[in-house]
C-alpha cells in the first residue's frame, strides 16, 4: 500500500512540474468574461440595448446643455452671423418680418419667413382688390370676405385659381370665425349714392374687432378723411378733431367711422388689440365704378358719355387725391 500510494503521488507531481520541453513561462491571461461575477455578466450580455440608452441620453444632455455657440463670446457670435449672412448675400434690412402681435424679429439665414394669414373685408371692392393683389405678391394667404353690394367677383377673378386666395361671400354684420394673424377691415360702402340709402353699420367693426380679440390679430381700420366734416385747419393733422355735423344727410358715413375709430381704440386700451387706423382721403384708380357718385369718376363718366361736367359752387374747392396703387 505504501509502495502504491509513493507511485500514485509520484505521478501527480509529473503531472504539475514542466518539463523542459514544455513552453517558457507567461503572465497570466486576462480573464475571459464568462470569468466576471454573474451579475456582470448578464448586464453585458442581456442589457446591453439598456447601455446603449443611457449613452444617447447623456449625450443628449451635454449638447443641450452646452451648445457649441456657448464657448464663445459676443462678440465673436455676433461676427460668425455676420460672416454666414454676407456668404449667402442676404441683407439682414430684408430678412425682418412683422406677425400678428406686432413684434418683430429676424428670420434665420436660410429659413423662409411664416407666410400670414390675412382677412380682407371687403375685399372686392375698388381699394379692397388692389389690396387683396398687394398681399398675394408678397406671399401671404389672403381670404376675402364680401357681401358684394358693392364690390364685383371681376375685381378677384384672376385670383381664382391661386391656391393662397379664398373667396368667402359673408356679411360682416354677422360674426364669423377665423385664425388668422391679421385684419384689413374695408367693408363698408365709401360712395355717397350708397351710403345715403344704406346707412353704415358700425356692428361690422365691431364683430372684427372681436374676431381680433380672440385670435390676437393685427386690426386695420380704415377710415375716412371726411371724419374731419368741412375743417377749418388746412391742411388737417391727425391730432385735428374736426368741425362736423352729426345730422347731416350724409353724416351716417363721417359719423359711423368716427364710431368705428372710438371703438378701435377702446378695443386697443381694453383688450390690447394691436390697432391701425388710416384716414383715407379721395381715391381714384383702375377697378373704379364711374357711377359711385365722387367727382374723378363723376368727371370721367361725363367726359367719355360727352356730356357737361358738373361743377359744385364756384368751382374754387381744394381737396386731397391719391392713386389706388400708392395708397395700397
Amino acid at each position: 500500500m505504501k509502495q502504491l500510494h509513493k507511485q500514485m503521488s509520484s505521478k501527480r507531481d509529473d503531472d504539475t512540474i514542466p518539463t523542459s520541453q514544455s513552453s517558457p513561462y507567461s503572465p497570466k491571461a486576462l480573464k475571459h468574461p464568462r470569468s466576471l461575477p454573474r451579475s456582470l455578466h448578464y448586464l453585458f450580455r442581456e442589457q446591453r440595448l439598456l447601455f446603449i440608452l443611457v449613452g444617447i441620453l447623456i449625450g443628449s444632455t451635454f449638447f443641450i446643455l452646452q451648445p457649441s455657440l456657448s464657448r464663445l463670446s459676443p462678440a465673436e457670435s455676433t461676427s460668425l452671423i455676420a460672416r454666414s449672412a454676407s456668404s449667402t448675400n442676404y441683407s439682414p434690412s430684408r430678412m425682418s418680418f412683422n406677425y400678428g402681435g406686432g413684434k418683430t424679429g429676424r428670420v434665420p439665414v436660410g429659413i423662409n419667413p411664416r407666410r400670414l394669414r390675412i382677412v380682407v373685408t371687403g375685399g372686392a371692392g375698388f381699394v379692397g382688390s388692389h389690396l387683396v393683389d398687394k398681399l398675394i405678391g408678397r406671399g401671404d394667404e389672403v381670404i376675402v370676405i364680401d357681401n358684394f353690394f358693392t364690390g364685383r367677383k371681376e375685381n378677384l377673378v384672376h385670383l381664382f385659381s391661386n391656391p393662397r386666395f379664398e373667396l368667402i361671400r359673408h356679411d360682416v354684420v354677422e360674426p364669423i370665425l377665423l385664425e388668422v394673424d391679421q385684419i384689413y377691415h374695408l367693408a363698408c360702402p365709401a360712395s355717397p349714392v350708397h351710403y345715403k340709402y344704406n346707412p353704415t353699420n358700425v356692428m361690422g367693426t365691431l364683430n372684427m374687432l372681436g374676431l381680433a380679440k380672440r385670435v390676437g390679430a393685427r386690426f386695420l381700420l380704415t377710415s375716412t378723411s371726411e371724419v374731419y366734416g368741412d375743417p377749418l385747419e388746412h391742411p388737417q393733422k391727425e391730432t385735428y378733431w374736426g368741425n362736423v355735423n352729426p345730422i347731416g344727410e350724409r353724416s351716417c358715413y363721417d359719423e359711423g367711422k368716427r364710431t368705428a375709430e372710438t371703438l378701435a381704440m377702446d378695443y386697443h386700451r381694453g383688450a390690447g388689440v394691436e390697432v391701425r387706423i388710416a384716414r383715407i382721403f379721395n381715391t381714384y384708380g383702375p377697378r373704379m365704378c364711374l357711377d359711385d357718385g365722387r367727382v374723378v369718376s363723376n368727371f370721367v363718366a361725363q367726359t367719355i358719355r360727352k356730356h357737361p361736367m358738373t361743377v359744385y359752387g364756384d368751382g374754387k374747392q381744394t381737396r386731397s387725391f391719391q392713386y389706388v396703387s400708392d395708397l395700397v
